[in-house]
């Protein structure tokens, strides 16, 4: 039976970490803390929640808090995993909008809590759709209102995948929560040693299934036709920033774009610069 997560205080801030739970296969630090749920609301006007670290996770539910530190292996795949679905989409004609350090709660919940990925990403409709909030604000009130329009947007909208480097023991419980919030798809991306040697890999889970929870997939439902067993390559090659031979790559494996015409396609701001 395992020991239950010790307790966050007032005590734990960047300059007084206890040593952390786990160390990641890519060497980040990880921290999980365990607080009665009704206190998180009151521990938040005392935290500065973005001092802690990367992917934090304030559960107002179960009262769990975590986060980690990145290393800079762990760095290099996230900028990557970036490479990857911007590449991805471009060969298939589908928009991409990554977002970074956002932290995705549901509406109902309370404004401190909320869980961050390495990467998150709106892919097709939904990058549409932060595209045109973005442009409309820039179009009729400056920047100051496009970034008013995509922070609501993002609110009122989960992205459709996002991509978590690193998993440790911390976070067994993360699809499960990522899908109650309404997100489509995760990717879990690790390294394992095998034959002595260190390998990386990929699980796609869908995470919106009818009837059940979050399940293993074989390809991508959010980009389709990638395919699971394919991304320990793909990672390889934009890791060594290969970027040719990561696009060639991907145009063979994956299935016949629809034609550009047949895109629908953003008409950019009139009187905004084109994005």
């Amino acid at each position: 039976m395992s020991e239950p997560a010790p307790v966050f205080n007032e005590k734990h801030y960047p300059d007084h970490y206890p040593a952390p739970q786990a160390i990641g296969s890519m060497g980040s630090a990880f921290w999980q803390y365990q607080v009665p749920p009704d206190l998180i609301p009151h521990i938040a006007d005392k935290i500065d929640w973005d001092r802690l670290g990367r992917r934090v996770l304030i559960d107002p539910i179960a009262g769990i808090i975590s986060w980690m530190s990145p290393s800079g292996r762990h760095e290099i795949f996230a900028e990557a995993t970036d490479d990857i679905v911007t590449a991805t989409g471009d060969i298939i004609n589908s928009e991409i909008r990554g977002v970074r350090g956002k932290r995705w709660k549901r509406p109902e919940d309370p404004k401190p809590t909320g869980m961050e990925a390495d990467t998150s990403y709106y892919i097709g409709t939904k990058a549409e759709g932060w595209i045109t909030a973005f442009r409309t604000g820039l179009a009729e009130g400056g920047e100051t209102l496009a970034e008013e329009r995509a922070s609501a947007y993002e609110k009122e909208n989960p992205p459709d995948l996002v991509v978590e480097i690193e998993i440790t023991n911390l976070d067994r419980t993360k699809p499960n929560k990522y899908a109650r919030l309404g997100v489509r798809e995760m990717w879990q991306v690790t390294r394992i040693r095998k034959d002595d040697q260190l390998k990386t890999e990929v699980r796609i889970l869908e995470l919106q299934v009818e009837g059940g929870g979050p399940c293993e997939v074989s390809q991508s439902r959010v980009l389709p036709g990638l395919k699971a067993d394919v991304l320990p390559e793909v990672y390889l090659l934009a890791r060594a920033r290969m970027l040719v031979e990561l696009h060639e790559f991907l145009v063979r494996e994956l299935p016949t774009p629809v034609p550009v015409q047949e895109v629908k396609k953003i008409d950019p701001s009139p009187s905004g610069p084109r994005m």
